[in-house]
């Protein structure tokens, strides 16, 4: 799994792709379907970038939820404790305001958090011993 990943990061020049797309272009299909769905898909995307880290391994304004196992390091990503939320919230059936505008507020987090961070795929690393 980990060389599929790689392979794929490898192919895709990410922060050339990242500066050809224009972020309020992200919100324009959706918004076919639904002018909530594609308004909460932004607002979610810029509420992520706006309080996560604006780069790889760059602090943001909330502390990242990190836990230490044995030699173990476990980072849970916003996007993953987002996509987790995400489908209780919809197994559940449960969602605040209208759906369109919850669950797409979460898909737009998510989005976000795979998109901008070259380490999405590392959450779980092995520590190195002093």
């Amino acid at each position: 799994m980990r060389r599929l990943v790689s392979r794929i990061q490898k192919r895709v020049p990410r922060q050339r792709l990242i500066a050809t797309v224009p972020k309020a272009s992200l919100g324009a299909l959706p918004m076919l379907i639904s002018f909530e769905l594609g308004f909460a898909l932004l607002a979610g995307y810029f509420a992520a970038h706006f309080f996560a880290g604006k780069k790889t391994s760059e602090p943001g304004r909330f502390p990242s939820l990190v836990f230490e196992v044995q030699d173990y390091r476990i980072h849970l990503h916003h996007w993953l404790v987002f996509l987790v939320v995400l489908v209780g919230a919809t197994l559940f059936n449960f969602f605040l305001f209208t759906p369109f505008l919850f669950y797409g507020f979460f898909g737009g987090a998510i989005f976000q958090g795979l998109w901008h961070y070259e380490d999405w795929p590392r959450i779980v690393s092995k520590q190195k011993k002093v």
